[in-house]
């Protein structure tokens, strides 16, 4: 409930600061790069069962729009932000019965989030920030599940699994002004997106893991270019 209240709270002063701005306070941006999604294994109890997740390279896109804060403090800007992120996810798997497999899906999460960056005037047109955001985001797995057991190799099935609910990110990097109200601008963001629940219920592995259940952690790096237009 508290965290519900949080994202309310963030998502009314956005809105009443829009209302109180003028047309030339409003800006567009963009944000591309690059995205991983972090590492990590899983264990079972009963039947001794170790999955490790391994995830490439992959990319974030996002989009926003936002309202310089000036007459709150000099420097702030809040806005609103959609942004997507895909990874492709490898990994492999073993029992206590000597089967191994490998996992071959990929991860991918959407979210919606109200940011607030503080632009640090050092005097020139570089500017860097900091900042975050909270949010509401929708994750989801998807992948194939393959067995080996001695010499013998085999498509077992598919698994699939999602989670949505509350996020957030924290964030930094700079702008440098290419002309007057263009910036052209590097970030970094680290989001955490709703734990990942899965059970099993046969399928993985082939063998099925006694309905063992999973949580995976869902945490995201992105560096990325950045894009920002002041609206006229």
């Amino acid at each position: 409930m508290n965290k519900r209240y949080l994202l309310a709270s963030a998502a009314i002063a956005v809105l009443v600061s829009t209302g109180q701005a003028q047309a030339k306070d409003f800006y567009i941006s963009v944000l591309g790069g690059a995205n991983w999604w972090e590492d990590q294994t899983q264990r079972s109890g009963s039947y001794n069962t170790v999955i490790h997740f391994d995830a490439d390279t992959g990319f974030i896109l996002s989009g926003a729009l936002g309202v310089h804060l000036d007459n709150w403090l000099h420097g702030l800007r809040g806005e609103v932000e959609a942004s997507y992120r895909r990874n492709k996810l490898g990994g492999h798997w073993v029992t206590s019965s000597y089967s191994t497999g490998t996992v071959d899906g990929h991860v991918s999460t959407f979210a919606v989030m109200a940011n607030v960056w503080y632009d640090i005037d050092i005097g020139s047109k570089v500017r860097p920030y900091i900042g975050g955001g909270a949010g509401w985001a929708r994750s989801h797995v998807d992948a194939a599940i393959v067995t080996s057991s001695g010499f013998t190799r085999s498509s077992v099935g598919t698994t699939a699994f999602d989670a949505a609910g509350f996020a957030y990110q924290l964030g930094a990097g700079f702008n440098y002004e290419i002309q007057p109200g263009v910036d052209l601008g590097l970030a970094y963001r680290f989001s955490v997106d709703p734990r990942l629940h899965f059970k099993d219920g046969g399928e993985f592995g082939g063998e099925g893991f006694g309905g063992e259940g999973y949580t995976l952690s869902n945490h995201n790096h992105s560096v990325a270019l950045t894009l920002k237009v002041d609206i006229d």
